[in-house]
């Protein structure tokens, strides 16, 4: 189970989620932290809103639900 993990986003990109499912990408840009839809028929959806094509500003506690798994992002 993967309840309870972390995943650090030490990187400049990050990607989550099932290849052919769902897939979305987290990058670290100066002014933030911001997911995209990169793959699969289903967007991600952040706190409880479908995103669309652009890039989505996360901010600190929002929930990202991907690929059946839920997950809540933290600023450091």
């Amino acid at each position: 189970a993967s309840e309870g993990r972390e995943l650090l986003l030490n990187k400049t990109m990050t990607t989550l989620g099932k290849p052919g499912s769902q897939v979305a990408v987290i990058n670290k840009r100066p002014n933030g932290y911001f997911i995209t839809h990169v793959g699969g028929n289903n967007h991600p959806v952040v706190n409880g809103e479908i995103i669309g094509a652009q890039a989505y500003a996360l901010n600190n506690q929002d929930v990202i639900e991907l690929a059946g798994t839920k997950m809540e992002f933290h600023l450091a």
